[in-house]
């Protein structure tokens, strides 16, 4: 079956304009640090507070451009990216685990302990791991997961949102960046252990995430994993696409049949939020689209589905992952500043932000990660 490399519209913007733009404006050297945003204008936004995620992110994302060798140099930016992260986060006023936001000179602005950040935060350490093959690396890796089975972890499966537990809904979506970290952990080491861990994950994905027949991956439960807004469970297709290729990640590693649960997650995700145009839409219910907005990473996981999708099915006829980078550039690439891009517009067609938020450039690096593997001889994969 013939694969689709990703365009040359969105590789050339990746490595021409994107990743020297956020390794240069985007990185603060007097901290060591990623910025958060930048402005419309390409200003680095200096004094807006850093989460940890976004640092794990844009270590993750030049950790990917080091391994295609996308962008030189991206070695030691990632090694000084990591420790800083380590050295600005971790338990840095006092506590165990990871702070969510740090100021500029390194003041703790949120203190909160958030499952999504420190879900993220593994991933950061996973790619600093396979970038520099520092072993200190998977050590705080390691206490990292210690502290979320000692601290975080739910009697009634997965872990807790927030410490301090707030005790209000449970959400997927940390879970699943979890399995994104456990399966980059499993990648880079081969240990047994953060394969099990996935499967667990995997394991809550279908006996609480996925609802509706198998069709819906609901998005909020309450403490005990029971849904919350049922029976019609508005979902986000962004999310079923992520689910789609981190499935068919597991897949590859353990054989598990998920043919049909990857079918009605692409089909539920097409019927409500895609339309004619490639437009994907943020939120939905089977009965059809509930809010109309749409972002720039809905696009990068509906072509990372896409290829997944267009591989498994012998007669795949839906859009194609070039339809879906197509469709980002055009609209959130190219009206924007060389090598940023817009990362939101309303339902009625209206930019909702002036700025360009970091935590975009993950998703894009992975989405032309996976197209250019997916073309590539299978001894360079």
């Amino acid at each position: 079956m013939t694969r689709v490399v990703a365009p040359c519209s969105v590789c050339a913007w990746l490595k021409e304009k994107a990743l020297p733009l956020w390794s240069s404006v985007g990185w603060d050297r007097d901290t060591d640090s990623f910025v958060e945003r930048l402005s419309s204008r390409g200003e680095p936004l200096l004094d807006t507070p850093r989460r940890a995620m976004v640092q794990a992110r844009q270590i993750y994302a030049f950790g990917t451009a080091h391994r295609n060798g996308w962008l030189s140099d991206s070695e030691d930016l990632v090694s000084r990216a990591a420790d800083s992260m380590v050295r600005r986060y971790y338990g840095v006023d006092g506590a165990r685990g990871w702070a969510f936001s740090v100021a500029r000179d390194g003041a703790v602005v949120d203190s909160r302990r958030d499952l999504y950040t420190h879900a993220f935060v593994l991933l950061g350490l996973a790619t600093a791991y396979e970038t520099t093959q520092d072993r200190a690396y998977i050590a705080l890796a390691d206490k990292t997961l210690d502290f979320l089975d000692g601290y975080m972890a739910s009697a009634h499966g997965g872990y807790i949102e927030t410490l301090p537990d707030s005790r209000g809904h449970r959400r997927q979506n940390p879970h699943m960046h979890l399995l994104e970290a456990l399966l980059a952990l499993f990648d880079a080491t081969k240990r047994s252990s953060y394969f099990e861990r996935a499967t667990a994950v995997r394991d809550l994905f279908f006996a609480r995430f996925l609802q509706s027949q198998g069709s819906v991956v609901v998005e909020f439960f309450d403490n005990e994993w029971r849904p919350l807004d049922s029976p019609h469970f508005p979902f986000e297709p962004g999310h079923h696409f992520e689910w789609i290729w981190l499935l068919d990640r597991y897949e590859k590693l353990q054989r598990f049949d998920l043919a049909n649960a990857l079918d009605r997650l692409w089909d539920t995700a097409l019927h409500v939020g895609v339309d004619s145009n490639c437009e994907i839409f943020a939120r939905g219910t089977i009965g059809g689209a509930v809010d109309r907005s749409t972002r720039l990473w809905f696009y990068t996981e509906a072509a990372k589905a896409a290829l997944v999708m267009s591989a498994r099915q012998e007669r795949f006829c839906g859009p194609r992952a070039k339809d879906f980078l197509d469709a980002m550039h055009e609209r959130f690439l190219e009206p924007a500043l060389s090598g940023s891009w817009i990362d939101e517009f309303d339902a009625h067609g209206c930019v909702k932000n002036d700025f360009a938020p970091a935590s975009s450039l993950y998703h894009i690096c992975c989405a032309v990660d996976a197209s250019e593997s997916a073309g590539a001889p299978p001894w360079r994969r």
